[in-house]
């Protein structure tokens, strides 16, 4: 005779739903062993599907050899008859068969498919209605013998509303298949608790159990619109030109369209517009300089130019469709800014075209004119400020080509998980399109993902310093799927590591010059030291470099408290200009985070 234990009951608060059940123990060897071990499984178990300690239930450990089931409900009613399944039913068992399909080989941590499901019934006890009387959700896992089924039950009071044999841990046609009923159970048969369609149950259902994995998957239902189409409206077209208020009578160039013809005119951030269609833009506001700019696809508009070098250029250019625009140039002082605000699938050549506008080619003296000379970039700017404040993220492959304008070679970043196909060394072969002028990173609690990959890379490479507070800490890789149902799923499946191969998922980037008040270290403080020739977040960042994936979270915790996540302060950039104008402040400041490959 087999070993078993019952799980008398497992209390939840009122008008929700109770778990409770027992394990079946086939193969131990005694009956201590048996309730041993179905105590570490169930407590494992209700802590996954109660995550808050405050609202872990109490579990009754008692052996009951003749007992196959122990219900909560003194008077049962007999099994239901089995439910039928509609086309919708059978939509959603399709959607979620091929879910798990596509989660089993790429979760970042091994689970059953039993597990999963589980997980995704507990989402939906947890979504009934609080208005509604108590309900006992009974998972009663205890066989006879070795050929008698486990089951799961569900009551409503003393009724049971579903009865039915549990499959195999591992199979996921049988799980999708029981959850598919469990699902059309609590609809037909408690629709005041649940008055949903099966979409609306199947979402929470799926992000329920994602939000056991991770913070970062998710479901997402498909969109169905029945709104009449909208009549085709006029394409409104421009230049790709951004102006801004200047200490002149005349608007200055912001920014410039990664996709607009200023650029092959010789128009860059800086230059006056002095006119459009011969109207002069003299203390013109600048929202109807910027309306004047727009027009149908396909006109053109003629506009007048004070380069920065005191020539004037008048040139006709063809409005067109603009793409979006990620790269954003501003200045602090004498030092060029670009503002990233996401990594989109141009912005890499974006701000390669801003990089070689702010440091271009210069022929090196005493090249023969007729041989082909080479061309360097000579500094024209003693730093440049990299703005990542608020980035929070986008195309990974954008932020390893943005470091490939910055950095001649070197891994970029890695990542890894349990498909063999997440597993990726990211290095470049690239050019500094910059000649190593000094580099400032700023980022704040909102920089995250991709932009904290850039941000990671240059500052293991010693080529940035990193200014702000610690970033988001958004480590891991997503991959996303369309299910037959039109939903999309996206899953974390690998996790992202600095080039020193430190984890970036808890952790974050941390500044080598913190700039929020919630500092252990005043920004007084940080400047003596580095006029000394040292930082103060040196240690901090050794430590941080140690961090894995398996680190405790309390110790990335502690090491983000250093210097906590904070929003943009107003001494970011006044930061930025001060190590950049003091070589030596920047060289400290440089070499306080540690030497890739060092012991």
């Amino acid at each position: 005779m087999m070993s078993a234990r019952c799980l008398r009951s497992l209390l939840m608060p009122p008008a929700l739903l109770t778990l409770c059940g027992t394990l079946f123990t086939a193969g131990l060897t005694s009956s201590a062993s048996a309730q041993a071990a179905s105590s570490n499984f169930w407590r494992h178990f209700i802590q996954r599907l109660t995550p808050d300690a405050q609202t872990h239930p109490h579990i009754s450990s008692q052996k009951t050899p003749s007992s196959p089931l122990s219900s909560p409900a003194p008077a049962i009613t007999p099994p239901p008859p089995p439910i039928t399944l509609d086309a919708e039913d059978q939509q959603t068992q399709q959607t979620l068969a091929a879910a798990l399909t596509f989660m089993m080989p790429r979760l970042l941590t091994p689970q059953t498919p039993q597990n999963l499901c589980l997980w995704g019934m507990h989402a939906l006890v947890k979504a009934s209605s609080p208005l509604t009387a108590h309900i006992n959700l009974t998972l009663t896992i205890e066989p006879t013998s070795h050929t008698t089924p486990s089951h799961l039950t569900l009551f409503y009071g003393s009724q049971r509303l579903l009865d039915e044999p549990t499959p195999h841990e591992d199979d996921i046609l049988g799980w999708s298949q029981l959850s598919t009923r469990f699902i059309a159970t609590l609809r037909h048969s408690l629709p005041n608790l649940y008055p949903y369609k099966d979409e609306a149950c199947l979402t929470l259902f799926l992000n329920g159990l994602l939000t056991q994995l991770d913070p970062y998957s998710r479901y997402q239902p498909p969109t169905h619109t029945t709104s009449p189409p909208t009549p085709p409206q006029t394409i409104i077209a421009s230049v790709g030109l951004t102006l801004r208020q200047s200490h002149a009578h005349f608007p200055a160039v912001a920014a410039i369209n990664l996709n607009s013809p200023l650029w092959d005119a010789g128009i860059t951030p800086g230059d006056r517009l002095i006119s459009i269609n011969h109207h002069s833009t003299r203390n013109t506001p600048l929202k109807d300089l910027q309306k004047a700019l727009t027009g149908p696809k396909g006109s053109t508009i003629q506009l007048s130019f004070r380069l920065q070098d005191g020539q004037k250029l008048t040139r006709n250019f063809t409005l067109s469709l603009m793409g979006e625009e990620s790269v954003f140039p501003d200045h602090i002082g004498h030092l060029p800014l670009l503002h990233v605000t996401q990594f989109l699938p141009h912005t890499a050549e974006e701000i390669s075209q801003y990089l070689s506008a702010f440091f271009p080619p210069t022929t090196l003296e005493g090249d023969l004119p007729h041989a082909s000379p080479p061309k360097t970039h000579i500094p024209s700017h003693p730093g440049l400020v990299l703005d990542l404040r608020g980035n929070h993220g986008g195309i990974l492959q954008q932020a390893v080509m943005t470091a490939a304008l910055f950095l001649d070679h070197g891994v970029i970043t890695t990542t890894d998980g349990r498909a063999p196909e997440s597993n990726h060394v990211w290095s470049i072969q690239g050019g500094d399109l910059t000649n190593n002028t000094a580099l400032a990173l700023l980022v704040d609690k909102n920089t995250g993902s991709a932009a904290e990959v850039l941000a990671a890379a240059l500052a293991d490479h010693h080529r940035a310093i990193i200014i702000g507070s610690s970033s988001f800490g958004k480590g891991m890789v997503q991959i996303s799927t369309t299910l037959p149902n039109g939903g999309h799923l996206a899953l974390s499946w690998a996790r992202l590591n600095a080039p020193q191969g430190w984890s970036l998922q808890g952790l974050g980037v941390i500044p080598s010059i913190c700039t929020t008040p919630q500092s252990h270290y005043s920004l007084k403080a940080q400047f003596s030291a580095l006029q000394e020739g040292h930082s103060l977040m040196a240690t901090t960042l050794q430590q941080a470099h140690l961090i894995h994936e398996d680190s405790p979270a309390d110790t990335r915790l502690a090491l983000r408290a250093i210097c906590p996540p904070s929003p943009p302060t107003i001494t970011d950039l006044s930061t930025a200009l001060t190590v950049l104008s003091k070589p030596h402040f920047y060289q400290a400041a440089l070499f306080s985070t540690p030497t890739i490959n060092a012991p």
